[in-house]
């Protein structure tokens, strides 16, 4: 779980996505200038108000972010499978379970340092834009990291980010696919309510 909570922290927690135009370029200087907008957000902390600042970096991240698509990838073949309610609350726990997650430690990279890249990978004839970033988090070693995004009418979405390499999505499959094999989709989506504290 450690890789998966490493990598769910940084992704959601520094970089929001929101593009008001459908070039790479205007995607690369956006991302840059809401990085900038999060860590402000995160500097606000002092200690006494520090959920709440939490709270709104997540209100501001979580709109550019594709968590059912996220969750159909994590989950991988059997989400066909999944009737409607259960897509529904697989979506419902696994954004809990990310956001949970990075809440509980994003606040230690509120004095990070993110370089964006000028030359992100456009594919599918530019529906598709990988944009990469370095997060240097205060007295740490640089992070780099990779936004896998698709348009979404005047915004890209991410529904994928990789860490060192290490797909967030592809983490999650393999430990959904283990509980999914043992207990089905039921039996995932309970797994998770539980880690969430969910009724």
């Amino acid at each position: 779980m450690k890789k998966s909570a490493f990598i769910s922290a940084l992704s959601i927690g520094l970089l929001s996505i929101s593009l008001a135009a459908a070039a790479p370029a205007d995607a690369v200087n956006q991302i840059r200038t809401n990085a900038t907008q999060v860590l402000n957000i995160l500097k606000d902390a002092n200690g006494s108000n520090d959920a709440a600042v939490r709270r709104k970096a997540e209100n501001y991240a979580i709109p550019y972010f594709d968590f059912q698509r996220m969750t159909a990838l994590a989950v991988g073949n059997p989400w066909r499978q999944a009737t409607p309610a259960q897509k529904q609350a697989l979506t419902k726990e696994f954004q809990t379970l990310l956001i949970r997650t990075y809440s509980g430690t994003m606040l230690k990279f509120k004095n990070a340092k993110v370089t964006v890249s000028n030359t992100p990978i456009v594919n599918r004839g530019g529906k598709e834009v990988i944009v990469h970033a370095d997060v240097t988090p205060e007295n740490g070693e640089t992070v780099k990291m990779d936004f896998t995004t698709y348009q979404s009418g005047n915004r890209y979405r991410a529904y994928n980010v990789a860490v060192e390499g290490a797909s967030l999505v592809t983490v999650y499959r393999n430990q959904f696919g283990e509980t999914i094999k043992a207990k089905g989709i039921d039996g995932l989506i309970s797994e998770l309510k539980s880690k969430n504290g969910s009724k």
